[in-house]
């Protein structure tokens, strides 16, 4: 696995120099939550490697963002003017600081992807599971046939418990292991259910039925939400593909021609780039707000 953007490997987080640790381990004291992040996102290496790394694949960008925009101006002029160092550094200021808030957060969106995905394929892996157990096979046979299934990630996540089982160790204490170390709330919920009937003696197919329906219900509300939720952000994005460029330079227009000022190609263009790049956002944006409910 390796962390979008970053210059560094896992592999090669692991042999940062001992001396630039003390930067991974200032960092560490402002963004400690990172620690578990890292760990539920399965990103193997030490948070203060982590931090390190990060720091200095942040500082190349930083220089390349100079070097880039520097260059431009540069080239513009046609002569290497003092003026110019100052957009240059503005620029490495920024990618600098973007890239490492993006190592920071880029474990803790990570491991919401991975229990995104846990989620998607939940409700068909304990759908598979209650069908066998009404149909009398055992829970842990129900377990072996999903592990070996094509689920993604849940079949992943069924075969430790299974490899658990297998070393010795009781279905209850594989169960909770995995509760314990899930990225996913509703795969918790869902072992801690199982766990509380293998224990009380209670129903596995009442406790699994109630599980796959309470998902269900939750799948088709979130869709629902959605839905309701989508009409305010067309209205939005129309805004910002229609009439904040047109709008907005017509008016311009007509300022300048009232107070003499005129508009210039560069005013335009920067209208029309700042209408692109929030469109862009704003698509990323909806396309994060969709709901993972396929059931």
């Amino acid at each position: 696995m390796r962390v979008l953007f970053h210059l560094y490997s896992i592999k090669m987080m692991d042999n940062v120099n001992r001396r630039f640790l003390w930067i991974g381990e200032f960092l560490e004291n402002f963004f400690y939550s990172t620690k578990y992040d890292l760990q539920k996102a399965e990103i193997d290496t030490l948070p203060e490697k982590y931090f390190t790394s990060s720091f200095f694949s942040a500082l190349v960008f930083g220089l390349l963002g100079f070097i880039f925009i520097f260059g431009l101006f540069t080239l513009r002029d046609s002569a290497i003017l003092q003026e110019n160092v100052l957009p240059g550094l503005i620029a490495s200021f920024f990618s600098f600081f973007a890239l490492l808030l993006l190592y920071i957060y880029y474990p803790s969106i990570l491991a919401k992807n991975l229990a995104n995905e846990i989620d998607n394929s939940l409700v068909f892996a304990l759908k598979s599971i209650l069908i066998q157990v009404t149909s009398g096979v055992s829970l842990y046979n129900a377990m072996v046939n999903v592990s070996k299934s094509k689920y993604g990630i849940i079949s992943k996540e069924f075969e430790k418990i299974v490899q658990e089982i297998s070393s010795g160790v009781s279905e209850t204490k594989a169960l909770e292991k995995l509760a314990l170390n899930t990225r996913s709330e509703n795969l918790k919920k869902t072992i801690w259910q199982l766990i509380t009937s293998l224990k009380s003696g209670a129903s596995l197919t009442g406790a699994l039925n109630s599980v796959v329906n309470t998902l269900s219900a939750n799948q088709l509300r979130a869709i629902k939400n959605y839905s309701a939720e989508l009409n305010m952000w067309i209205l939005i994005y129309l805004l910002l593909a229609a009439a904040v460029p047109t709008l907005g330079i017509t008016f311009l227009v007509i300022l300048s021609s009232m107070g003499g000022a005129s508009v210039s190609q560069e005013m335009i263009f920067s209208i029309v780039l700042f209408a692109f790049f929030a469109q862009i956002i704003l698509i990323g944006f909806i396309k994060t707000r969709i709901p993972r409910a396929f059931a």
